[in-house]
């Protein structure tokens, strides 16, 4: 005790100020360490305790809106710190400095926009739901929550959802149920009755276990019932080109390309791969429909279709794209990606004159349409490429239109290993909501074979050039969530409306 400053120094003055915010910042903290590749999956249900605390004091808006930035920016901005690989931008043309604050730049800014999350549930919480009866505090305090979440997976900056702290080893299987919001609803009402129990009854935290315990029972129950595969598998070999991106732009890397591409497909012919998969942007070039080269002489020798993650051309400038070349080399089918990477892939008109282009091509990305349907010689497929793995519908509205397993492609060049964790996790959930195969190349890592229970069958190391075959099997049944959609939410949102009005009526002696 010695070593404590007396309480009116002026450093315990300070102390007390700090307490609070550095206090949210480790919480948040501690929820990033719940997400791959650490996946300590169990911090989950603890880590937002110290923010709806801070709520249930029911503080003033200014100080509920700043504990929630606090506490965002611990969660949002240590998982996001892989953005800082951008780092050197040299091969665009950026010098170092200017480079080194760009990706700072973009990184704090993608940890705002995240934080904005929980500061706006904070005040909404401290301003109009804490300080009610507990039962509706705690399911308005998780349906808001679940709300915010679901309004922002449809910007172009979503990445991060508190569902994939249960990714890949926590309670994946509940989202058959109704999507990413199933395992969100799960982690927040257990933090809530911890609040509870902490600040009013201990029984609160019988209530909590109890919420555990449910939500063990099911994921079990629900990973029971996946059916067998059945009928004939497919053998599908997959081709991380490990290209990096300051490389595979130049005249050199583009050669290396079509060499490696090409060898790797021989191979896995010879493997006995019936079909074969390649990253996203696998060949930067501009595929030309009918053209003969080295790579669509090899398919018409084999007759092995290949799926080809390359660009095309449309008269307002290029789509990214993943093409079905048949068993003679031509174009079967194609998927355009729809959701592009804010400034990465494009900018908007209104940073144009701001912020540097960073994409890959120095023309214009188009976003291709919602409503695709990718066709193979085996049935229709899910596509996702790149970041598109972390938006739940856009998988999901694949599956119900047909799609018989997931082809994800990414490049996940410069980034480190957290980033092509965290992207694996959310192949995990995509697997497992759609009760799908996933098959995923990558041009530096990480690639993967996932079962529809979630199992992941093969994971290649990072940063190497790999060949691997695995069969795969296609799926017709539909779960709730692929059938449904996220049916959840709004049945939270009745909920919270109807016993919110309910508790009204009693306070003013309405029957």
């Amino acid at each position: 005790m010695w070593l404590l400053p007396p309480r009116n120094s002026a450093s315990a003055r300070v102390w007390l100020k700090l307490r609070q915010p550095l206090g949210l910042w480790v919480a948040g903290g501690m929820m990033h360490l719940a997400l791959p590749p650490v996946g300590w999956g169990g911090l989950a249900f603890g880590a937002i305790v110290p923010l709806w605390w801070v709520c249930q004091a029911r503080c003033r808006i200014g100080s509920a809106a700043l504990a929630g930035l606090w506490w965002g920016l611990g969660f949002y901005g240590s998982s996001l710190v892989w953005v800082w690989d951008l780092h050197p931008l040299m091969w665009i043309g950026i010098d170092p400095l200017p480079s080194w604050l760009i990706s700072r730049a973009i990184w704090l800014f993608l940890s705002l926009w995240g934080a904005c999350l929980s500061s706006l549930w904070a005040v909404l919480m401290a301003r109009y739901i804490c300080g009610h009866r507990w039962w509706w505090e705690l399911l308005a305090g998780v349906t808001l929550w679940c709300s915010l979440e679901a309004l922002w997976s449809y910007s172009p900056l979503w990445w991060i959802s508190v569902s994939l702290s249960q990714s890949p080893h926590g309670f994946v299987h509940l989202s058959r149920l109704a999507g990413p919001t199933t395992l969100t609803a799960v982690v927040l009402a257990v933090n809530g009755l911890i609040t509870l129990a902490l600040r009013h009854n201990r029984r609160y935290l019988g209530y909590g276990v109890v919420v555990l315990v449910a939500a063990l029972l099911l994921n079990g129950g629900l990973a029971a019932t996946v059916a067998a595969d059945q009928g004939p598998g497919l053998r599908v070999g997959i081709i991380q080109g490990n290209i990096p991106t300051r490389e595979k732009l130049t005249p050199e890397g583009i050669r290396r390309a079509w060499l490696d591409y090409t060898r790797g497909y021989r191979e896995l012919v010879a493997a006995g791969a019936e079909a074969v998969l390649t990253p996203e942007g696998a060949l930067p070039i501009l595929w030309q429909p009918g053209q003969v080269n080295l790579l669509t002489s090899s398919i018409q020798q084999a007759g092995v279709p290949l799926w080809l993650g390359t660009f095309m051309s449309v008269p307002d400038g290029h789509h990214q794209v993943l093409l079905t070349l048949d068993e003679h080399g031509q174009i079967y089918s194609r998927y355009n990606k729809v959701n592009l990477v804010l400034l990465g892939e494009y900018i908007p008109d209104w940073l144009s004159g701001v912020v540097q282009r960073l994409s890959t091509l120095q023309s214009r990305l188009i976003p291709g349409e919602s409503d695709q349907v990718f066709r193979t010689p085996w049935g229709n497929a899910v596509v996702l490429i790149c970041f598109e793995s972390a938006f739940s519908h856009r998988s999901r509205g694949q599956v119900y239109s047909g799609g018989e397993f997931i082809l994800s492609v990414a490049n996940n060049d410069p980034y480190r290993r957290q980033l092509m964790a965290q992207h694996h996790g959310h192949d995990v959930l995509r697997a497992v909501e759609g009760n799908r195969w996933l098959v995923r190349a990558t041009n530096t890592g990480l690639s993967a074979v996932i079962d529809p229970k979630g199992t992941t069958r093969w994971l290649s190391e990072p940063d190497r050039f790999i060949t691997h075959t695995a069969t795969i099997y296609r799926r017709q049944h539909l779960t709730p969530y692929s059938r449904f959609g996220d049916w959840l939410l709004p049945l939270l949102g009745v909920a919270t409306i109807a016993t919110g009005y309910s508790a009204a009526f009693r306070r003013r002696g309405w029957r």
